[in-house]
């Protein structure tokens, strides 16, 4: 039986601006690619691209008590500033990770969580169900709300041109959000993004998306932006090991296997997971994801295969697939801690055949972080 896709607010000018095919992602039909991969990747890196963001969730947490609320479902330190961003994970009491997201403060009694596009179904009960004794409301509004984002180094040059506020480095620092209009349209412009660039998410009422987009797409007609399709994205977040839920984590992965364990701030109080957690951390974990670069032509390496060490199978891949940045095979994947330093030697059992591997720094790309702050 065909599955039943739902469609995102900008479908319609995807269409129009040419996407090329559609896939399932999360149950959304979303662009795979408008030129090429390889012609997105570069415009993003080198000028600016624009792609769509709906399928991620609004949810907000609201109340005398939304801070309380929001510290005990988050895993990190939430803080009580206005205007800023908080990474987080949301574990369940065995310390797997139930969803990953942004935490927005809005003010000391309003929270706007950015929940994973796989877990809208979800996240919002188990947030209702973790908070039912606090002064305090959970109300998805995923459905009235849509983003798109603008990213790369123009970014800032392009947005400017429409945007009514500034939105220089020191106005707008990265993990900081404003409230402004673009192209007239009342929104949420957040520092953020997932492609490693300096670049902007932009949330408002998905009634106003196709003169969003076209604004966009008019305001860097002339800085070479381009549309990228969320096949493209899925490569960002690759080469910035930027975790997919249900692929790198997901309930049956705690933070520290994943790399985020310093996201986990046992300093704050009590929180969902918590004990389970510090028992994590005081005995260590078994595996521990790796980045490693393949030896091999381009090749895509699909969520569970194989991963061997001295002919064993001991670990599995999450992703790899042929990185346009850096002109060869990058991938990730989880591998026993003793076998996870770099420049060890792994094999990938792929269709294709046994692929040699070998373990290497991650994030591939821009590991300290500086394009992202500029």
């Amino acid at each position: 039986m065909a599955k039943l896709l739902k469609r995102s607010p900008h479908f319609g000018q995807h269409v129009a601006h040419g996407a090329k095919n559609f896939f399932d992602f999360a149950g959304w039909e979303m662009p795979e690619y408008f030129s090429s991969m390889a012609e997105e990747v570069q415009a993003c890196r080198s000028t600016a691209v624009v792609f769509d963001g709906h399928a991620m969730g609004e949810v907000y947490i609201t109340g005398k008590d939304a801070h309380k609320a929001v510290q005990k479902v988050c895993v990190a330190n939430i803080k009580v500033e206005p205007g800023r961003c908080f990474y987080s994970s949301l574990c369940k009491e065995d310390g797997g990770m139930f969803d990953d997201l942004v935490v927005f403060c809005i003010a000391p009694d309003n929270f706007l969580l950015t929940v994973a596009a796989f877990n809208v179904h979800k996240t919002p009960g188990w947030i209702e169900k973790h908070i039912a004794d606090m002064d305090a409301s959970v109300c998805d509004l995923s459905a009235g709300t849509t983003c798109i984002e603008i990213q790369g180094p123009k970014s800032r040059e392009i947005l400017s041109k429409i945007a009514d506020i500034d939105l220089s480095n020191e106005a707008l620092p990265y993990f900081r959000f404003r409230n402004a209009h673009v192209a007239g349209i009342d929104c949420l412009i957040a520092r953020l993004g997932v492609t490693g660039e300096l670049g902007y998410e932009i949330f408002y009422d998905p009634g106003y998306a196709w003169t969003m987009y076209d604004a966009l797409v008019e305001a860097g007609k002339n800085d070479g932006l381009m549309l990228a399709g969320n096949r493209t994205v899925g490569m960002f977040r690759l080469e910035k090991v930027y975790h997919i839920y249900t692929r790198e984590v997901d309930e049956t992965t705690n933070p520290f296997e994943a790399g985020l364990g310093h996201t986990v701030n046992f300093d704050k109080g009590d929180f969902v997971g918590r004990d389970a957690l510090l028992s994590i951390k005081r005995q260590g974990v078994e595996r521990q994801l790796v980045g490693y670069v393949v030896d091999s032509d381009p090749v895509v390496i699909t969520p569970g295969t194989p991963i061997e060490i001295d002919g064993k199978t001991v670990g599995k891949a999450t992703f790899a697939a042929y990185s346009p940045t850096l002109s060869k095979t990058i991938g990730l994947g989880y591998v026993p801690v003793s076998h996870a330093e770099i420049g060890s030697q792994l094999t990938v059992v792929h269709d294709s055949g046994r692929l040699s591997a070998k373990i290497t720094q991650i994030p591939f790309f821009d590991p300290e972080g500086a394009r992202i702050r500029v």
